[in-house]
C-alpha cells in the first residue's frame, strides 16, 4: 500500500543517474535491436543515439505545411518572457528563476511548475521546424530537471511558505508528465534534442514515476485524478520501461477507485465547479483510452460514469453552450455566433463521438428533431437542477445549486444559489470566483454567501448541507424544493415553481429560532437596473429582455440596495445591481418572490399570496399568482411529494 503525500517524511527517495537509464528499459522490442547490441556492449552513447532514431521513428512529425498563424507566444518563451493568466508578462532572464512570484498570484507559479509554456513552443516547431523552438524546450526542461532533484522534494516555497513540496505535489507533478509526454513526441525530432538528453529526460519521466507510486495523493479529489493521467501517459508513451505494464494496471486501479468516489451516481464531480467536472472526465476518457490500446479492460461501472458525466454536461449546457459559475466555475462572454466556438460544443461534440449518441450532437449543434422532449433535468445527489423551457437561444433557462459539502474548497457557500437567462440575454448570473489563491481579499470576497442568491443569517457564510425534499417536472410546470442547514438553529428552504414554463415564483423560509438579521439577496447582470424601494421590487432595463424581481407590496421587509460584482473569468469582473429583502422581524420567517422575465421592455403585472393558512416549515403550501395577464393556483405537499399548477 502507497504512502500518501502527506505521511512521506520518511520515505527516501532519490533521482535516476544517466548511466542507469538503459537498464530500466526493455530492449528486446521489436526495433530496438541497435540500442539492445550497444548496451550489451557497454556502449552508452550509441546506445542512445540509436534509442534515440527509435523514437523519432516511433513518433514521425506530421508533413510540413506552409506556416501558418501567429507564433509570438513562442518567440517570447525563447527569449524566456513568460505570461499567464490576467497579467502582464514577465522576463525571466537566462538565468531561469523557477521560483519566482512576478505578479503575487500562486497559480502563476503552478503553472510555471507544469510546464504550461511548452506548448506554445511544441506548436510552433511543430509548424515552422525552426530549431529555436526546441532548443528552448530542451534548455529550461534541461534546466529544471538540474534544479529539482527528488530528493529535493520537500522544499518550502520561498513567498507562498505554506507551499510545502510544491514541486512534485500531486497536481504539478501529474499535469507536467502529461505535458511534457505531449511536448516529447514533436521535440524529440529537433536537433538539440540529443542522445545525452534524451536520456537526462527518460530519467526524469521515471522519477515522475517513482515519486507518484510511492506517494500518491492519496485523497479523493480531482488532483488525484490528473496525477494518475501523468502516470499513465508516462508509461504509454514510454512503454519501453520494464515496468510499464505494472505501472498502467496500478494507476487504472487508482484511478478508476478515485474516479467513482469523486463522482456522483446521477454524473456529477463532488467539487461541484464544472471545471473541474470537465478536467476529471476529461482526462478518464483518455486513461480509458490508453487501457482499450493496451488490452487493458475497462469496467463496465467506469464506462458508465463516463456517460453519464457527460449526459450532465448536455442537460446544464447554459442557452450559449456555457457552464454552470457555481463555485470556482467561470463562462467566457459570447463573441461569436458561431456555435462551434461556444465553450461546451467541443465537449458535446466529443460525447457523441465517444458514445455513439446523437443527442449530444444535437445540443451542440441545435437540431431540435433529435433533442429529447425533456428539457429540464435534476441531479438529486449532486443537488444540481435546471429548468427550461426549449433548447434554443429564446428560452427561459434557471439553474439552482443546493449541494452536500464539497470534496474540496472549489465549492463556494452558497446553496440554494440560481443563473437566471431568458431571450437571448442574461439575467441573474452568478457572482463569480474571479482569482484563486489564499489570503486574496477579493477572492473572498466573490466566495462570501451574501453576495449569491440566497438566504443569511445577520450576513455571515452559510453552512453547506444541501438536500433534495421534492422534483417535480411536467408539460406545464417544473417544481423543485430544497433545504439547507445553513446556520445552526436555522434552516433555508427554499421551493421553486416554473409557472408555465414562464416564470417563477420561490417561497423562501427560515425555519428555526436562530436570532439574527435575515436576507435574501439577488443581483443582475451588469447594467442599467431600477430600484423601486416603496413596491418592494426591481428590474432591469435593457433593450431586449429583462427580468422583474417581486415581491407583495405588503411584505415584512424592506429593500436595501447591496454592492455587486460579475466575474466571467480568471482576473476579469465588473460591477452589477444587487439588493436584498430584509426581514423586519426574525426567524420562523417567510419571503415569497416573483421572478418574470420578460422580452422587450414592457414589465407584466404580477401578484402572489400564500393561501390555506400556510405556516413556515410545513410540509404543504399553496399559492395565488397572477402574471402576464393569467391566474394559477400553484403548491407542493413534501408528505406526498405532489406538485401542482391549476388555472
Amino acid at each position: 500500500m502507497a504512502l500518501s503525500e502527506e505521511n512521506d517524511r520518511d520515505v527516501n527517495l532519490h533521482s535516476l543517474k544517466l548511466e542507469d537509464v538503459l537498464g530500466k528499459l526493455d530492449l528486446s522490442g521489436s526495433g530496438l535491436e541497435d540500442v539492445k547490441a550497444a548496451a550489451e556492449r557497454g556502449d552508452r552513447d550509441a546506445a542512445l543515439t540509436a534509442l534515440l532514431a527509435f523514437y523519432r521513428a516511433k513518433y514521425p512529425l506530421s508533413e510540413t505545411k506552409a506556416p501558418t498563424g501567429n507564433f509570438e507566444t513562442a518567440d517570447k518563451v525563447v527569449k524566456r518572457v513568460l505570461q499567464w493568466g490576467p497579467y502582464e508578462e514577465a522576463d525571466y532572464g537566462q538565468a531561469f528563476d523557477w521560483e519566482w512570484d512576478p505578479r503575487g498570484d500562486i497559480e502563476w507559479v503552478a503553472s510555471v511548475y507544469r510546464f504550461y509554456w511548452a506548448a506554445p513552443l511544441v506548436s510552433a516547431y511543430e509548424a515552422t521546424r525552426d530549431e529555436k523552438y526546441a532548443r528552448a524546450f530542451v534548455e529550461m526542461t534541461q534546466d529544471w530537471i538540474a534544479k529539482h532533484p527528488l530528493e529535493d522534494r520537500h522544499r518550502v516555497h520561498p513567498v507562498y511558505t505554506y507551499w510545502k513540496g510544491y514541486v512534485w505535489l500531486d497536481i504539478q507533478t501529474g499535469i507536467r508528465a502529461t505535458n511534457l509526454c505531449k511536448a516529447f513526441r514533436v521535440m524529440v525530432h529537433g536537433e538539440t534534442f540529443t542522445p545525452e538528453f534524451l536520456g537526462v529526460f527518460l530519467a526524469s519521466m521515471y522519477d515522475h514515476q517513482v515519486k507518484t507510486e510511492a506517494l500518491p495523493m492519496g485523497r479523493v479529489h480531482n488532483k488525484a485524478i490528473f496525477e494518475q493521467r501523468g502516470f499513465i501517459n508516462i508509461a504509454y508513451t514510454f512503454q519501453e520501461f520494464k515496468e510499464c505494464k505494472r505501472w498502467m494496471e496500478l494507476a487504472f486501479q487508482r484511478a478508476r477507485e478515485n474516479f467513482l468516489a469523486q463522482t456522483t451516481a446521477d454524473g456529477v464531480q463532488r467539487e461541484w465547479s464544472y471545471g473541474y467536472h470537465n478536467g476529471v472526465l476529461n482526462d478518464a476518457v483518455e486513461i480509458q483510452g490508453r487501457m482499450e490500446s493496451l488490452g487493458i479492460s475497462v469496467p463496465e461501472d467506469y464506462q458508465d460514469r463516463i456517460r453519464k458525466m457527460y449526459d450532465y454536461i448536455f442537460a446544464v449546457a447554459t442557452p450559449d453552450l456555457g457552464a454552470p459559475m457555481f463555485g470556482d466555475g467561470s463562462r467566457p462572454l459570447k463573441e461569436t455566433e458561431d456555435r462551434s466556438r461556444w465553450p461546451l460544443y467541443s465537449a458535446l461534440m466529443g460525447g457523441t463521438e465517444l458514445l455513439g449518441d446523437e443527442k449530444y450532437e444535437a445540443r451542440a449543434k441545435l437540431d431540435r428533431k433529435r433533442l429529447p422532449g425533456q428539457k429540464s433535468y435534476a441531479f438529486c445527489e449532486a443537488g444540481m437542477y435546471v429548468m427550461r423551457n426549449d433548447w434554443g437561444p429564446d428560452q427561459v433557462h434557471l439553474g439552482l445549486h443546493c449541494s452536500p459539502l464539497a470534496i474540496s474548497a472549489h465549492d463556494q457557500p452558497d446553496n440554494g444559489t440560481f443563473e437566471l437567462y431568458a431571450y437571448g440575454r442574461w439575467l441573474m448570473p452568478d457572482t463569480g470566483f474571479y482569482v484563486y489563491g489564499q489570503d486574496n481579499p477579493d477572492r473572498e470576497w466573490h466566495r462570501q454567501t451574501r453576495v449569491h442568491q440566497t438566504l443569511t443569517l445577520d450576513g455571515k457564510d452559510s453552512r453547506d448541507a444541501g438536500r433534495q425534499l421534492l422534483w417535480h417536472s411536467s408539460d406545464r410546470l417544473d417544481a423543485l424544493v430544497v433545504e439547507n442547514e445553513s446556520y445552526e438553529g436555522l434552516v433555508h428552504r427554499r421551493s421553486v415553481w416554473f409557472v408555465d414554463r414562464k416564470f417563477f415564483v420561490l417561497l423562501d423560509e427560515a425555519v428555526g429560532k436562530a436570532e439574527g438579521e435575515l436576507d435574501l439577496h439577488f443581483q443582475f447582470a451588469p447594467g442599467p437596473v431600477r430600484f423601486d424601494a416603496k413596491k418592494k421590487q426591481a428590474r432591469t432595463e435593457f433593450e431586449d429582455a429583462n427580468v422583474l424581481v417581486w415581491t407583495p407590496p405588503n411584505a415584512e421587509v424592506e429593500l436595501v440596495e447591496e454592492e455587486g460584482w460579475f466575474a466571467w473569468k480568471y482576473g476579469s469582473r465588473k460591477s452589477r445591481k444587487a439588493f436584498c429583502y430584509r426581514h423586519k422581524s426574525g426567524a420562523p420567517a417567510v419571503f415569497l418572490t416573483v421572478l418574470a422575465p420578460y422580452p422587450g421592455t414592457e414589465a407584466p403585472e404580477v401578484s402572489a399570496k400564500l393561501v390555506d393558512g400556510f405556516e413556515v416549515g410545513a410540509d404543504r403550501a399553496s399559492l395565488e399568482v397572477e402574471a402576464f395577464g393569467k391566474r394559477w393556483e400553484i403548491g407542493r405537499d413534501l408528505k406526498t411529494g405532489e406538485a401542482w399548477c391549476r388555472r
